[in-house]
């Protein structure tokens, strides 16, 4: 796996070595136990594909922020790297792909997720039929099998990685030593033509892989084989980058960032800021930040009162007292030092896409609004939503004048017992410990309104005996109140004039009486009957009298 930039670590060393340890143990009809060793091959080859994955990713980075700064210069380098990332992403899915087709012909489509996701539930790592078949098929030399077609894939990668090093607009330095150098790019497709004829099989490159050898043990070749391209993208594509310089950092990427701790400031707050270089070396010290007023991108100059921020490992730290109230701008250039040629190359800092860098001061503010409507009711939870712009909700605290106010969930409740008016004041606490009044609100204090007295959802008018009869009784209800509140019937009186005598049993709860009933049952059609004295008891425990319900039976 060794090759130019990207040599062997120790842990890679061991994977492999333990890898020609278990090849060997296949001449022996080894357990499953012992095939279980594979998958812990497996494993570190996927971890160390993963490595390679993002350690190329770095060094695209690099080529991302080389071509953003000289592109006529960078351009033929940066699309030679992005054609080798598609070559060795198009073939990495390819490898993927056989690995997944193979579980699934072993283990069959309801079990084949897990195995593919984990090998150790990988049931039939043992099979060598299956993966023989697939890689190799009936030819004595693995023509008719998988492993023909990924012989011919990794071929073509290899001529496609160098046929990019070879454009006529890409210089290297000893270009044509410097490829020689590269050998095979650690991917060997040669057949063996000095096999022994007793063993055919070590002839041709596809059967001296593949041939007769459990599925474990093929699941990881094919993840060798996702290392030695990986491996090999990463050895081109830092060819490339050490043409045009690149390399000369002393880290993979130049990309100026700053991370303002707070966009938004409350007058009397601090901005701060951290503007720094974002893969940097720990000793550099050379490297600078300069701050100005705004940037001059024609001259590439900062204007205005410029001063220079010290850097400590790769970062400069600005920091200005939030005064004056409004919004607020400056510039910043990185001026990033280069120990090979020993000049300074000027990164102007973005955010946004725009050069100025911009901050507001805000004057303190508290927002307070009641969820129902603009007022508070005495005997109820009054729901509230309180925040403060820039302060989370576990920084603020808030109480109410002539109620009590306390937290609920995500929101507080607000509890008051006089009508009248009160204030709810507000307190934020910032990241030091320090609070402050972020302001006030005035509320006004009702009563909840009377409910009305109601039956079969009718307030009077018309109605059937039957349907007043089937009702439980008259209820009390709240018209055109956002409050879910509930008033309950305590007491009522049933009237109506029997044969010129008038008769008015009472119930004394939120149920008619039969002695109720059977007066309503003696009403001739068209005559009335009266609901009168309903008393309703609201959520306070207050009991109120609500009215009269007039009917005219039908």
């Amino acid at each position: 796996m060794g090759a130019i930039n990207c040599k062997e670590t120790p842990r890679q060393k061991m994977i492999g070595m333990m890898y020609l340890f278990l090849t060997a143990m296949l001449a022996l009809n080894v357990s499953k136990d012992i095939l279980d060793a594979f998958v812990i091959v497996n494993e570190g080859m996927e971890k160390t594909n993963t490595n390679f994955s993002l350690k190329n990713s770095f060094t695209y980075d690099a080529f991302v922020v080389a071509n953003q700064n000289d592109p006529i210069k960078v351009a033929p380098y940066y699309r030679a790297a992005m054609n080798i990332k598609k070559y060795s992403k198009d073939l990495d899915t390819y490898i993927k792909k056989l690995k997944a087709d193979l579980i699934t012909n072993i283990e069959g489509t309801e079990n084949a997720p897990a195995a593919i996701k984990d090998m150790r539930h990988f049931e039939g790592k043992d099979n060598r039929d299956v993966p023989h078949n697939y890689m190799l098929g009936d030819s004595e030399d693995g023509s008719q099998g998988n492993a023909r077609k990924l012989k011919e894939k990794l071929s073509e990668f290899k001529k496609n990685l160098f046929a990019e090093l070879k454009k006529s607009d890409i210089s290297l330095p000893n270009k044509e030593l410097s490829i020689r150098g590269l050998g095979d790019l650690g991917i060997n497709t040669e057949n063996n033509p000095k096999a022994s004829a007793d063993e055919p099989a070590e002839k041709y490159w596809e059967t001296s892989l593949f041939a007769e050898i459990p599925a474990a043990a093929t699941i990881t070749l094919l993840s060798q084989i996702q290392n030695q391209v990986k491996n090999a993208e990463a050895t081109i594509i830092q060819t490339l980058l050490g043409g045009i310089g690149a390399t000369d950092f002393k880290f993979d990427t130049v990309a100026p960032r700053v991370i303002p701790k707070s966009s938004f400031l409350i007058s009397g707050d601090k901005y701060e800021a951290d503007l720094f270089i974002a893969a940097f070396s720990s000793t550099d010290t050379a490297s600078k930040v300069l701050v100005g007023d705004s940037y001059d991108s024609i001259n590439g100059k900062l204007l205005g009162n410029v001063k220079t921020l010290n850097i400590q490992r790769g970062m400069g730290k600005y920091i200005v007292e939030g005064a004056g109230q409004g919004n607020h701008s400056y510039a910043s250039i990185i001026k990033v030092f280069n120990s090979s040629t020993g000049l300074f190359t000027d990164y102007p800092v973005k955010s946004g896409g725009k050069y100025n860098i911009e901050y507001t001061v805000a004057p303190p503010m508290a927002v307070v609004s009641p969820t129902k409507m603009n007022v508070l009711y005495i005997g109820v939870d009054n729901p509230m939503e309180i925040s403060v712009p820039g302060f989370r909700d576990d920084q603020i605290s808030a109480s109410c004048s002539g109620g009590s106010l306390s937290k609920s969930g995500k929101g507080w409740v607000a509890r008051v017992s006089k009508v009248g008016k009160c204030n709810i004041s507000v307190n934020a606490k910032d990241d030091k410990g320090t609070s402050r009044s972020m302001g006030s609100k005035e509320f006004r204090i009702k009563r909840v309104p009377n409910p009305v007295p109601t039956c079969a959802g009718q307030k009077g008018g018309n109605i059937s005996k039957g349907l007043l009869t089937a009702q439980v009784g008259p209820a009390a209800t709240l018209e055109n109140f956002d409050f879910e509140l509930k008033f309950s019937v305590v007491s009522f009186v049933v009237s109506a004039t029997i044969g010129g005598f008038d008769q008015d049993p009472a119930s004394k709860s939120g149920r008619f009486t039969p002695e109720q009933i059977a007066l309503i049952n003696k009403v001739p059609k068209g005559k009335k009957v009266r609901i009168e004295n309903v008393r309703a008891k609201g959520p306070d425990g207050t009991v109120t009298d609500i009215g009269t319900i007039s009917f005219k039976l039908q």
